[in-house]
């Protein structure tokens, strides 16, 4: 069952890093001990994940113990960053991520035995005496108690539990195994530098040089006829009751809307707002760790310029990579909870207005932000959601309505049977709120433009005949009713109907050609040594200064160009690299490479097993961390945050 568990998994592995807990380790509980709801603590529940519930007692404990820990890695230092550190909500995830993981070990038949308990009781050094030999089974329950603060059962049940956890963590690393090719590539990722310039010649301007005469677009066409062979496709006609149209046209009076706000009052209510300011520093998924280092030293940086008085908007607009919020300061107006990713919502609705917070690190990133103010739950009176109150009012009526007519329509067409494009479009006249549309081709299992967002509708064409009227049926913008109106046999279309897309793809090839010639030219004398930015002048471009580069990297504006990363690193210093073709989007670049810092092949046999071990870490971290926001989707977990809030950073 556990193989067949990583292959129904693998297909959720996103690229989100995440460290391995293996708890496991007896030296972990020095830091736990109060045992689990229901065998040990008492009170109010502050964490339900599903029918597991975390007492107060048990939570304290558990958020006393972190703080410990945090102050024995930090020392003194963690009297300072205290106050920045939101304890309650990293024991609250801890306590979620742990049952999250027991649920999916046990789901999938791990468990560990009477047996494997008692070699990792008897291994300890906790437990054993001057001679080496186990202290004895009084000795041993007097330990649990003295040094571990909790019972025997309780310290063996949560140690099977991490024993538990560490099968699982161990079953997904395993089974992510890393290739020798796959090692290199990242060491050399990691830790080869390159300095080069580049001039990109894009293909656009010799789009209007390129002419495609007829034998040009149909020597194309049958030279890559397969490419655009199609499955058989279906279109249909259909009459769509629009409920917007028919919103525009309903009647309405005030009191009947007044009478829907007084029934729904509850719908109006607005929870409580936060207006802040961000700056985001950009990280990608699969970013180093010297990456992940570089972008938080930048977001420190950047942090420490705002508390020392630096204006925040200002330093958004020159620094943030957010292209939605920069512009405007980092700006992000007003929101309530639920609307930002956990880490960013968390630290905003824990701090005051004034305050500027983080670095925080999100999927997206880190984020400085300066909380602006908040705005409390409030009642929102009928005059300001007047329209919002009318456009449900209407919503609904409308619906009805289109559902209506949609019927008196569907047995009029069926009674009458019209067969032209001129008799449907006479009934569609009839009525202000009816239009009619022909699908474009569709294949089976998809969403049709314009008419549905699902497969249904699709689905239900296939096994339809042509001429056949169907319907009405509920689609998002109203009702329709549709007839079967084409089928196209599988196959190779004739050119005519794909010639736009077939004189487009060679248009760019012979563009893209013409650019690679004038490459060639450029890098030979570039080679002659004539100087790189003249020439770039001169072919209307410009150098790209790429320094410290590594693979993978963009090129300045140029973006990632795996091509050139593979030629330039393959290349001796002082080359002249290209022309070399970086797709339709990177047009063509030639580069010079000024110096190469590349790896030591004995050092990169040496740490082969190290590195390897430590992606195969990432990658099963990654399948846990994926497996675990699934589960999380799938199970009912609870927080109180009113408890949690007691416990807030009380500063920045």
């Amino acid at each position: 069952m556990a193989l067949k568990w990583l292959r129904d998994n693998l297909r959720h592995l996103k690229f989100i890093l995440w460290g391995v807990v293996l708890v496991f380790v007896l030296l972990v509980f020095v830091d736990w001990g109060a045992g689990r709801a229901g065998g040990g603590g008492s009170g109010k529940a502050t964490v339900r994940v599903g029918n597991r519930s975390i007492s107060e007692t048990e939570f304290l404990d558990e958020m006393r113990r972190l703080d410990q820990r945090f102050s024995q890695i930090y020392g003194e230092q963690w009297n300072e960053l205290r106050g920045q550190v939101d304890l309650a909500r990293q024991t609250a995830n801890m306590f979620i991520d742990r049952e999250l993981q027991l649920t999916e070990a046990r789901r999938i038949g791990l468990a560990v035995s009477r047996e494997e308990l008692q070699e990792v009781i008897l291994e300890d050094p906790s437990f054993r005496d001057e001679s080496g030999e186990f202290v004895g089974t009084e000795t041993y329950k007097r330990i649990i108690r003295a040094y571990f603060q909790t019972t025997p059962e309780t310290f063996e049940e949560r140690l099977t539990e991490d024993l538990l956890i560490g099968k699982l963590n161990t079953l997904a690393e395993r089974n992510a195994w890393i290739s020798d090719d796959e090692v290199d590539r990242e060491f050399r990722r990691q830790r080869e530098l390159s300095d080069f310039d580049a001039i990109q010649l894009r293909y656009e301007p010799f789009l209007s040089e390129v002419e495609i005469s007829e034998d040009d677009a149909r020597a194309a066409f049958e030279a890559n006829a397969e490419d655009y062979h199609r499955d058989e496709e279906r279109l249909i006609r259909y009459l769509l009751v629009e409920t917007s149209r028919l919103r525009r046209t309903l009647p309405v009076d005030e009191a009947e809307l007044r009478a829907y706000y007084d029934q729904h009052v509850d719908e109006f209510l607005e929870g409580e707002q936060a207006s802040a300011r961000h700056i985001l520093f950009r990280l990608a998924p699969d970013a180093t760790e010297i990456t992940r280092g570089e972008t938080e030293l930048r977001a420190n940086g950047i942090a420490n310029i705002v508390r020392s008085g630096g204006d925040f908007a200002v330093l958004a607009a020159e620094h943030s990579e957010d292209p939605g919020s920069k512009d405007m300061g980092g700006d992000l107006g007003w929101f309530g909870r639920g609307q930002m990713v956990p880490e960013f919502e968390d630290v905003v609705f824990s701090a005051k207005p004034g305050d500027i917070v983080g670095p925080i690190k999100s999927q997206f990133g880190y984020h400085v932000i300066k909380v602006e103010g908040f705005r409390p739950e409030h009642q929102q009176p009928f005059e300001e959601v007047q329209e919002q109150v009318r456009f449900r009012v209407l919503e609904d009526r409308a619906v009805g309505e289109a559902e209506a007519r949609a019927g008196v329509l569907a047995r009029r067409l069926k009674a009458e049977a019209p067969d032209t494009q001129d008799q449907w479009q006479a009934i569609a006249d009839e009525d202000e709120a009816v239009v009619l549309n022909q699908s474009p081709p569709f294949s089976v299992g998809e969403a049709i433009a314009g008419a549905s967002d699902g497969p249904e509708l699709a689905d239900a064409a296939f096994a339809s005949s042509v001429g056949e009227i169907t319907g009405p049926v509920a689609v998002p913008r109203g009702w329709i009713v549709w007839q079967l109106a084409e089928v196209r046999a599988a196959g190779i279309p004739p050119l005519e109907d794909v010639r736009a897309e077939v004189e487009q793809k060679l248009r760019r090839e012979r563009a893209v050609e013409l650019a690679t010639e004038q490459g060639r030219q450029l890098a030979e004398r570039w080679r002659g040594g004539e100087d790189g930015s003249t020439l770039a002048a001169e072919y209307g471009s410009n150098v790209t200064e790429a320094r410290q580069h590594r693979r993978g990297q963009v090129v300045g504006t140029l973006g990632v160009m795996p091509g050139l990363d593979g030629a330039v690193f393959t290349a001796s210093e002082e080359e002249v690299l290209g022309p070399i073709v970086a797709g339709v989007a990177g047009g063509v670049v030639v580069a010079k490479v000024n110096t190469l810092d590349l790896v030591d092949p004995v050092e990169l046999s040496s740490s082969r097993d190290d590195l390897r071990a430590r992606l195969m870490t990432e990658r099963g971290a990654q399948l846990m961390r994926s497996i675990v926001n699934e589960r999380r989707r799938d199970t009912v977990v609870t927080v109180d945050d009113e408890f949690l809030q007691r416990f807030a950073p009380t500063s920045s």
